[in-house]
């Protein structure tokens, strides 16, 4: 019974022996949806100034640590979130947001992929981060 047990857990625990990149592009996926959540939580509460958005006035889980340098930033009735990330963390942060039409990457100044629209992004966002965008309202 012991040894059918052990076999069980072995089953189920993680494989430890994987490098940890291969972690990764989920990891600043959860680390880049957790900031934008607070971004998201700061603007609909009511700061909606044009402009940067600080971190500092962020209100951050418990415990995060910042996987990138996440930016912010209102323009024109629109919030951007960006940051630098490999083709592989803005896929796995597409695929954690599924497939979400508010999500892509920087290029050209346009959202890509861009589903048959054209969304454009300011200068401010480099060509190549992870980028959303949701329109504010009044």
């Amino acid at each position: 019974m012991a040894a059918l047990f052990l076999g069980l857990i072995a089953f189920i625990t993680p494989d430890f022996s994987k490098p940890i990149q291969a972690y990764e592009p989920s990891a600043a996926a959860l680390n880049y949806a957790l900031f934008r959540q607070a971004v998201h939580q700061y603007v609909f509460s009511g700061h909606k100034t044009a402009g940067p958005i600080p971190a500092g006035s962020l209100q951050m889980p418990s415990g995060w640590i910042t996987m990138r340098p996440w930016n912010a930033q209102i323009a024109s009735g629109f919030l951007y979130v960006w940051g630098v990330a490999s083709p592989d963390e803005i896929e796995a942060t597409r695929e954690l947001f599924w497939e979400s039409y508010a999500i892509g990457r920087a290029s050209g100044g346009l959202l890509v992929p861009n589903y048959g629209g054209t969304t454009s992004i300011p200068s401010f966002v480099p060509d190549g981060n992870l980028v959303s965008v949701v329109g504010i309202g009044s």
